[in-house]
C-alpha cells in the first residue's frame, strides 16, 4: 500500500491559468481550454500511474481503454477546480441540499451534541461547508496541508475570510483534542474518512472494490464517546455551475473503547457508501495514490 503524500495533482501554472480563464473569461472559456490541457496532462507517465490504480479496479482493461477513462477523469477533476474557482472569484455556483437532507440535520444538530459529517476526496469536497449555511453552529474542517499542496481554498480565491476553522490534522494526538472541543461546543466538524494520517495502529482495514483499504477510525470513537451523531454526505458535481450535496448515511456510535477495530461496523458503512458513489460517479472518485493492501 502506498502512503499518501498531500501532494496536489495539479501545479501552480495550471491552477493560475484555470483562474487567470475564470477571472477574463469566464467557466465556458475555462473548460473549454481544460480539455487540451487535461489531454498534455494525461500524457504525462507519471499522472497515468497515479490515476491507474483506481480506474483498474473501477474499469479494467489494457493501455488505451486505461488512458480513455484517466482522462475522463483528469478533465472531471479540472472542472471541479474550475467551478471552485468560479466560486471562489464569481460566486457563480449553487450547492443543493434537499429539504429532506436539510430538516434531517437540523434534527442531528437538536442532540445539542453538535454533529460530525464525514466526506472524502470525491466530487466537490473542496467546496462542502458552504452548503450548510442553514446550520446552526461554527464550522470546522480538519485538513492537512503539505507545500506540496497548492490547492487554494475559496476564501482564498475570493480574497475574503474563510468560513470555517480549520483543524490541523497533523496536530497534536492527530487533532483529536481540538475536534472533540469543537464538538463539545456543539460545532460542526467535517473530515475525511477515506485517507490515513499517521499509525496505521489508528485506522481499521474494511472491503472497497474488490480489495482492501486502512481508513480512520478516531473519529468513530470520538462520536461513541461524545455521543455525537455522524453524517456521511457527498458532494456529487451534477453540471457547470451546480454541486449536490447528498446524505449517504446518518447514524449515532455506541462507545465501545478506545480499539479501532471496535469501529470497524462504522468504517465499513462510511466504505460502503463511497463505493456506492464511485459506481454512480466513476469519474469523480480523486485518490491518485494505491491506497489498497497488498
Amino acid at each position: 500500500m502506498q502512503q499518501w503524500t498531500g501532494e496536489s495533482r495539479g501545479n501552480k501554472f495550471f491552477q493560475k491559468l484555470l483562474a487567470f480563464f475564470v477571472k477574463y473569461g469566464g467557466r465556458q472559456i475555462a473548460y473549454a481550454i481544460s480539455y487540451g490541457v487535461v489531454f498534455v496532462y494525461t500524457l504525462m507517465p507519471s499522472v497515468r500511474k497515479s490515476a491507474s490504480f483506481y480506474i483498474k479496479r473501477r474499469f479494467g482493461g489494457h493501455f488505451f481503454s486505461l488512458f480513455f477513462h484517466i482522462y475522463k477523469l483528469n478533465l472531471s477533476f479540472a472542472k471541479i477546480l474550475i467551478d471552485r474557482a468560479v466560486f471562489g472569484i464569481r460566486g457563480d455556483v449553487t450547492v443543493i441540499s434537499s429539504k429532506e437532507d436539510q430538516d434531517l440535520c437540523r434534527r442531528l444538530l437538536s442532540k445539542n451534541k453538535g454533529l460530525i459529517i464525514i466526506t472524502a476526496h470525491c466530487g466537490c469536497w473542496q467546496m462542502a461547508m458552504s452548503a450548510f449555511d442553514f446550520m446552526e453552529g461554527d464550522k470546522y474542517v480538519v485538513y492537512y496541508r503539505t507545500n506540496k499542496d497548492v490547492d487554494k481554498h475559496v476564501h482564498e480565491l475570493s480574497g475574503g475570510s474563510s468560513p470555517v476553522h480549520f483543524i490541523d490534522s497533523a496536530g497534536f494526538a492527530g487533532a483529536s483534542i481540538e475536534i472533540m472541543a469543537a464538538l463539545q461546543n456543539k460545532g460542526i466538524v467535517c473530515i475525511m474518512g477515506d485517507r490515513t494520517f499517521g499509525a496505521l495502529s489508528n485506522c481499521v482495514e474494511v472491503d472497497f472494490l474488490g480489495g482492501k483499504i486502512n481508513v480512520p477510525a478516531s473519529i468513530y470513537r470520538i462520536a461513541g464517546a461524545l455521543g455525537v451523531p455522524v453524517a456521511i454526505i457527498f458532494f456529487p458535481h451534477v453540471s457547470g455551475g451546480r454541486i449536490d450535496s447528498v446524505i449517504a448515511s446518518s447514524f449515532s456510535v455506541e462507545d465501545k473503547g478506545a480499539k479501532p477495530e471496535n469501529y470497524a461496523k462504522e468504517a465499513a458503512v462510511f466504505a460502503g457508501c463511497l463505493e456506492a458513489f464511485a459506481k454512480k460517479y466513476p469519474y469523480q472518485f480523486f485518490n491518485y495514490y494505491n491506497m489498497w493492501s497488498k
